[in-house]
């Protein structure tokens, strides 16, 4: 099930993404490890302006989170994490479906993002949910800010859209 979170579980949603993280050591990127997960302020901000949400077991407790920016006037897949016990049940879809879906009651005609381009559960994962990779000479400048403030390898970074028409 996918929900707003409860204003008591934004301070699991760190230990959520930390977790979700861990898998990135067995491709290499244990940079991605030492990284920040999203702060409190910045997830309490999403609360409290409807663009985060959980995903959480049948015992109703978070295993996963999708948050949404609106950098340069986009909307911006700014987290999704999922526990790596919990992923391959449709969750990861089902929040991306959500923001999704808000982002396009709030009209924006495309959700954007940026990942690992060649890590299964990156870019290939995107792709299979309707999502493509944007070429870096159509990135408008907010996006080039975004991407130089990621502490990530840009060589193995890409940014990629879904369109919203009629199923976002």
């Amino acid at each position: 099930m996918i929900r707003r979170p409860y204003r008591h579980e934004i301070k699991l949603l760190p230990q959520v993404e930390n977790e979700a993280d861990r898998q990135y050591r067995r491709v290499g990127l244990d940079r991605v490890l030492a990284m920040p997960p999203a702060s409190l302020a910045s997830l309490t901000a999403g609360w409290r302006e409807g663009r985060l949400w959980v995903a959480v077991s049948r015992f109703n407790q978070p295993v996963g989170f999708a948050l949404m920016k609106f950098p340069g006037g986009t909307a911006w897949l700014d987290q999704l994490s999922v526990l790596e016990r919990w992923q391959g049940r449709g969750l990861g879809t089902a929040l991306i479906d959500r923001a999704a879906a808000a982002a396009g009651a709030r009209g924006f005609d495309t959700l954007y993002l940026s990942t690992y381009r060649d890590v299964p559960w990156n870019a290939p994962f995107y792709v299979r949910r309707g999502f493509e990779e944007v070429p870096r000479g159509n990135w408008p400048r907010a996006f080039r800010i975004q991407f130089l403030a990621e502490d990530h390898p840009p060589w193995r970074r890409t940014i990629m859209r879904r369109l919203l028409g009629g199923d976002g």
